[in-house]
């Protein structure tokens, strides 16, 4: 078990744990997009993966020593990204359906 760890630690220490995980999400986004067609539901997605990538930046940065106002900036531009996920996701429940047209005699 003791090589797993190292090998653990290994991959963290030079940030390449973040960059799997930054690599996997975005695959998800890429499914996702071809999954769903709607607008809303794709800028929801792209905001959202924005926001993990920069999440993600910000844990790959600390990890390889960077100091703290890169990692600050990281962690900014995720704030700001998933303020505009919230704020487009709010746009789409808000929404209200246009009535169904009434029926002419």
């Amino acid at each position: 078990m003791d090589g797993l760890t190292d090998w653990l630690d290994a991959i963290a220490a030079s940030g390449r744990l973040a960059e799997i995980a930054m690599a996997v999400l975005v695959a998800e986004l890429a499914l996702f997009l071809f999954v769903y067609r709607a607008p809303a539901a794709r800028r929801t997605l792209v905001f959202n993966t924005a926001s993990g990538l920069a999440l993600m930046a910000a844990l790959r940065a600390a990890l390889i020593g960077h100091g703290a106002l890169v990692i600050a900036g990281f962690l900014s531009l995720g704030f700001a990204m998933h303020l505009a996920e919230l704020w487009f996701r709010h746009r789409a429940f808000t929404k209200t359906p246009e009535p169904p047209p009434s029926p002419r005699d």
